[in-house]
């Protein structure tokens, strides 16, 4: 990470932004051969019905729950990915440009720092990234032709492609450009809905030539879809899915996102970051307590600082009590029953400890206490998928000592987030 003042020259991105402004250009101007012989409008319209029933009729419930009964040739997507250190925004467009082929545009906007007093003193870091990829979604030709899926771009796919990013603090800034490649798991879901998870491995590189490195990590994306649908779905047909009637009582989960994480350049870090989760209702109410585990487990190199190792480990619990306030209005709509597939308000206390140890005996402690105020949604699907979602405010009540040698309080109000995407047992 270079400072700011740093003398080496920052090349421009004039030729990057000329470069993605002529792929998008060639995106919207591309269009299929039309054939010669057009069908009349009634006879068109007899075939889309038709192939709509025949695609229908060989597919399983979530193949019809991802929408892939539906011919899509765009999508615009607004994400949030999965990260428990940033707040982060993902804007996309992807646009199809050849049967089994898309390009996917990004825009990334994130912060790290979550803290309201940090935040309106700008003494935080902040920045973007644009990046730009061609995806072959490799099982679309032989689902087609089984007649399963009609075309679109709710499949598995391979990836490849690069960005380039900037960040922006009080006390540094650096421009970065990474290659990478991907494989991942693109679902919409009932119209709106939008989901891509997988792995990714990227090689990073910042302009000042100073640092480079290799990471593979996976990645989790939630959010929304938009594009142009035909068909409106049957709701019915998908209850087994929505669990429609169910009304669970007691559920063990475990979010999947962050659960590994290897980088190397100079420098090696290998985490893990293990998650559990049980959640009870309490009777026949629309209140439960939810109780959360993630233990952290990491190790590194840092060779600038003679060769020393660094281990880490540490744990984040949680305890919390909720209200799905409109669990009636989702039973009284055929929804949910009366389980925890809701929307929710809720109080937790949240307890982390972290702790760095150096091969030089150099040690940093990490101990918080705080009071969290939220509001969320979780919804679980089929017997082993949920997803969960809030947004908030914490209280810091304690803070922590720092390498061993600096004791320090910190109260205040913090931003508070939590995204979890995974299987339930």
């Amino acid at each position: 990470m270079s400072n700011s003042k740093n003398s080496n020259p920052k090349p421009t991105a004039a030729k990057l932004l000329v470069l993605i402004c002529t792929l998008l250009g060639l995106i919207f101007l591309w269009q299929p051969a039309i054939a010669q012989t057009t069908p009349r409008a009634d006879s068109l319209e007899n075939t889309k019905e038709t192939k709509q029933d025949t695609i229908v009729k060989y597919m399983d419930l979530w193949e019809y729950a991802f929408m892939m009964h539906e011919e899509t040739s765009w999508l615009f997507k607004i994400d949030f990915p999965v990260n428990y250190r940033l707040f982060h925004t993902r804007l996309g467009f992807e646009k199809k440009i050849a049967p089994s082929f898309s390009l996917n545009f990004n825009v990334d906007l994130y912060s790290k720092s979550t803290n309201l007093d940090e935040i309106l003193a700008a003494q935080y870091t902040n920045g973007f990234i644009i990046s730009i990829e061609s995806r072959w979604y490799y099982r679309m030709n032989k689902r087609v032709r089984e007649k399963k899926v009609a075309r679109n771009m709710s499949d598995n796919y391979f990836a490849v492609g690069f960005s380039y990013g900037q960040v922006f603090s009080s006390s540094f800034d650096y421009q970065s450009i990474d290659v990478y490649t991907k494989w991942g798991f693109q679902r919409r879901f009932l119209k709106h809905g939008h989901v891509d998870f997988g792995v990714k491995a990227r090689v990073v590189s910042l302009f000042s030539g100073e640092w480079r490195a290799l990471s593979i990590t996976e990645f989790v994306d939630v959010g929304l879809a938009f594009t142009k649908n035909e068909y409106e779905l049957d709701k019915e047909k998908l209850c087994p899915i929505l669990k429609c009637y169910d009304a669970d009582k007691f559920i063990i989960k475990s979010n999947l996102s962050g659960l590994l994480a290897l980088i190397i350049s100079k420098n090696i870090y290998i985490g893990l970051e293990p998650h559990i989760a049980f959640e009870r209702k309490i009777g026949k109410s629309a209140f439960s307590v939810d109780a959360e585990l993630r233990l952290y487990v990491n190790f590194g190199t840092w060779k600038k600082a003679q060769k020393n190792a660094i281990w880490g480990y540490g744990y984040d619990v949680l305890l919390e009590g909720r209200w799905y306030y409109n669990l009636k209005h989702r039973i009284l709509r055929g929804k949910s029953g009366n389980g925890l597939s809701a929307n929710y308000f809720a109080i937790g206390f949240n307890n982390s400890f972290y702790s760095q140890v150096y091969a030089s005996d150099l040690r940093f402690d990490r101990f918080i206490n705080q009071i969290n105020i939220s509001t969320g949604i979780q919804r679980l699907y089929s017997r082993h998928m949920y997803f969960d979602v809030s947004f908030g405010f914490g209280f810091n009540l304690e803070q922590d000592t720092y390498l061993t040698a600096k004791d320090y309080i910190e109260y205040g109000v913090k931003l508070y987030t939590r995204f979890a995407l995974g299987y339930r047992f």
